[in-house]
């Protein structure tokens, strides 16, 4: 999600009754500059790295799936951009975690059912294959509904940017007869580290089922901001 389009929708969704909040995965602290009407801010990140860059609020360095504060501490908690890299037993853990401090409110933001499989890369090094982005889950409206038992979905917005995704045997192809795996600049193999300079080579089976996707693919919202209310 850029962050020109999810840093004013997140703070037109935040309540104008909270009055402390925590970004939990805060990375540089680019949300929380934007916010200036909530006295008592603070940010979490597992980066010390990161957490040098936070220029407002308070700093906080600590892991997502332990955070060292009370029951109910904050008006609202929020995370944008993080539960989707989490593995299974840190991503419950944190989704409990967000549930014991929040008070009364709980802002997320994720990328929209995101087609997993097409966003694959295969590291031309060790063969490892990971997404670009090392997403690790897909988030759609019923797995956004019961994300928090304890509190009830009072809102989401979504982007304007769309995404496609493509049907699963489309994917095979692509991937088994056209050798076409995805590729971002950007993108770094998490077994050994290593970054490709070049995206792969386009074949006319990948040429082709890249077409083949823009009419069967369904298109979706890019991500989704949402809200959530204790009863």
């Amino acid at each position: 999600m850029a962050a020109q389009e999810r840093t004013p929708i997140a703070i037109a969704m935040i309540p104008r009754e909270v009055r402390s909040l925590l970004d939990a995965g805060c990375g540089d602290g680019t949300l929380l500059r934007s916010i200036d009407r909530v006295p008592l801010k603070v940010g979490v990140d597992i980066s010390y790295t990161a957490l040098g860059l936070v220029s407002s609020g308070h700093r906080v360095l600590a892991s997502f799936e332990a955070l060292p504060f009370h029951d109910k501490e904050f008006d609202l908690v929020m995370s944008t951009e993080v539960l989707e890299h989490l593995p299974d037993e840190v991503f419950e853990a944190s989704c409990t975690e967000i549930q014991r401090i929040a008070r009364r409110y709980v802002l997320i933001s994720v990328p929209f059912h995101e087609d997993l499989a097409r966003k694959q890369a295969r590291c031309s090094r060790c063969g490892h294959m990971y997404h670009i982005h090392l997403h690790l889950r897909s988030f759609d409206l019923p797995v956004m509904e019961h994300l928090f038992p304890a509190y009830r979905l009072k809102e989401c917005r979504f982007s304007s940017a769309r995404e496609k995704t493509y049907p699963s045997w489309l994917v095979t192809i692509r991937r088994k007869w056209g050798h076409r795996w995805e590729w971002d600049k950007t993108a770094l193999c998490p077994q050994c580290g290593h970054k490709e300079g070049q995206p792969p080579r386009r074949s006319v089976i990948s040429a082709v089922t890249s077409l083949a996707g823009m009419v069967l693919g369904k298109s979706y919202p890019k991500w989704i901001a949402a809200l959530y209310e204790k009863p």
